[in-house]
């Protein structure tokens, strides 16, 4: 499986789920293997809930990018 980029936008550093999974904190870039998603946040107080996506084609410079309010 190829790495591929998700950067996740929220107004504070928290932690990051892929599948209820920690794999990092938001606002930053993370490096995960090619795959479907549900990402969400840890804690509660923010929209969506969760977000399905697709990793595939993503670069460094072109991280699939995710934001949360």
């Amino acid at each position: 499986m190829s790495v591929q980029f998700l950067l996740v936008v929220y107004k504070e550093d928290r932690a990051v789920l892929a599948d209820g999974d920690k794999v990092g904190f938001a606002n930053h870039t993370l490096m995960l293997p090619a795959n479907e998603y549900d990402i969400s946040l840890e804690g509660s107080g923010y929209e969506p809930s969760s977000r399905s996506v697709v990793l595939a084609g993503t670069s460094i410079m072109r991280p699939r990018v995710v934001i949360f309010d």
